[in-house]
């Protein structure tokens, strides 16, 4: 499993520095987008109510069919397989957060769970993405491909919002 991970770190670093390198064949067009939800609860304890320490707890929100840990158990370094073929590797974490690449995708994605205080007894839900939308095609198949995730994780970010607000 250490040689996943270090192949899987070589890996994002090459990807990286091959889509900063100029004249390469796949141009930089990164893409951001951030989803938020209000939550009537501290952010520790919404934290714990979304299963934000479970590093296959996202599962559920986002109807995927399966998630398998392949090493750790969410902290910096972890591996977790979505559906079979997605890898995706914990590159940051927070006490109420962490941080997901998936190394072996043409977009080179990234992911950010988190869940922020906004007062003593309230906080917010955000994900934040990141991707090179180059890969995905013309201007038309970007926007569409902008508006199916934006709706995707929407509802993920609703659903968790509606978990962790629930008695």
């Amino acid at each position: 499993m250490k040689k996943l991970i270090a192949a899987a770190i070589l890996a994002l670093g090459a990807a990286a520095q091959a889509q900063q390198t100029p004249g390469t064949s796949q141009p930089v067009d990164w893409t951001t987008m951030t989803l938020t939800a209000d939550v009537n609860l501290p952010a520790y304890t919404a934290w714990e109510k979304i299963g934000g320490n479970d590093w296959c707890g996202i599962a559920k929100y986002l109807d995927i069919q399966k998630c398998e840990i392949n090493s750790g158990k969410g902290e910096l370094g972890s591996v977790r397989t979505i559906n079979g073929s997605i890898v995706e590797i914990a590159v940051a974490r927070t006490p109420y957060s962490y941080t997901y690449a998936q190394p072996f995708t043409p977009i080179f994605y990234h992911g950010t769970l988190a869940v922020e205080p906004t007062d003593a007894s309230h906080s917010k839900i955000v994900y934040t993405l990141i991707w090179n939308q180059t890969a995905v095609g013309d201007k038309a198949a970007q926007a569409a491909a902008r508006e199916s995730r934006r709706q995707r994780f929407q509802a993920a970010v609703d659903k968790m919002a509606a978990a962790a607000n629930a008695n």
